[in-house]
């Protein structure tokens, strides 16, 4: 259960600027003749108050965490984040260098902080290392059983060649998305693969394993997929057993313009 987050305005501290009841898009927030109050009804806790004040009188209760100060805005740069963007491949290769800790632990970061609808934050993750050997062995039983079936439909699975690594790649890492919303969690793994490529490793979308997981209880049960969670999707995580030298093309962009 998602803890209780309170907001806090410090009348001591606040100058009435007028920030945070402009930017509040709830208007939850109003100014008086001392401070701004908080009157917190229909507040979805996005915590828009606390990252504008310019004197740090908003707090919000409930995390673990304390806000971060922001160094200048549009920090990276935009052509060295488009080539990143551009350079991203699927990988189906991996050598068996181990991912640590800590780099999973940044990927994860940019998931929680990808943008949910209604601040809803209802995006969990499942990291696999110390049972990805069994995980993906039960997944395969559910794979092979179900191949037939789905090669009925797509010419394309009837071609592939099934092995016992067929969903992971020998990958070290493995982390399933969850998510109350399939846009939010969407939205979270397309951050956390370009973490993953920022720092050096390849990411595959087994769309196998997922379809495994809706499959099997035991994968659920180990997963701890909870009934209001669906499954958004499989990140295969690793260092890159292929180095690509080019972009791949694309089609040109269809835009309209109104």
């Amino acid at each position: 259960m998602r803890p209780e987050h309170d907001i806090i305005i410090n009348a001591e501290l606040c100058d009435r600027c007028g920030k945070c009841f402009a930017d509040c898009p709830d208007n939850v927030i109003r100014m008086t003749s001392e401070a701004a109050e908080y009157n917190g009804q229909f507040c979805v806790r996005c915590g828009h108050c606390v990252a504008i004040c310019p004197k740090g009188a908003v707090t919000i209760t409930g995390y673990d965490d304390p806000p971060e100060a922001l160094g200048q805005n549009g920090a990276v740069d935009p052509d060295a984040l488009l080539a990143l963007i551009k350079a991203r491949r699927s990988m189906r290769q991996f050598t068996k260098k181990d991912v640590p800790p800590d780099v999973i632990a940044k990927i994860i970061e940019a998931g929680r902080f990808a943008p949910t609808g209604g601040n809803k934050q209802g995006v969990s993750f499942a990291v696999i290392r110390d049972e990805i050997d069994s995980c993906e062995r039960i997944a395969m039983d559910v794979v092979r059983r179900l191949l037939p079936k789905l090669g009925e439909f797509n010419p394309y699975i009837k071609n592939l060649e099934i092995g016992d690594h067929f969903l992971f790649k020998g990958a070290p890492v493995v982390i399933v998305v969850k998510s109350v919303d399939v846009i939010d969690g969407a939205l979270a793994a397309s951050l956390m693969e370009i973490m993953a490529q920022s720092l050096g490793l390849g990411v595959l979308y087994s769309g196998f394993f997922t379809m495994a997981i809706n499959e099997s209880d035991e994968l659920k049960r180990l997963l701890e997929v909870t009934d209001v969670d669906k499954v958004v999707t499989t990140m295969v995580v690793g260092d890159p057993g292929a180095r690509y030298l080019r972009t791949a093309q694309r089609e040109s962009a269809r835009v309209t313009f109104v």
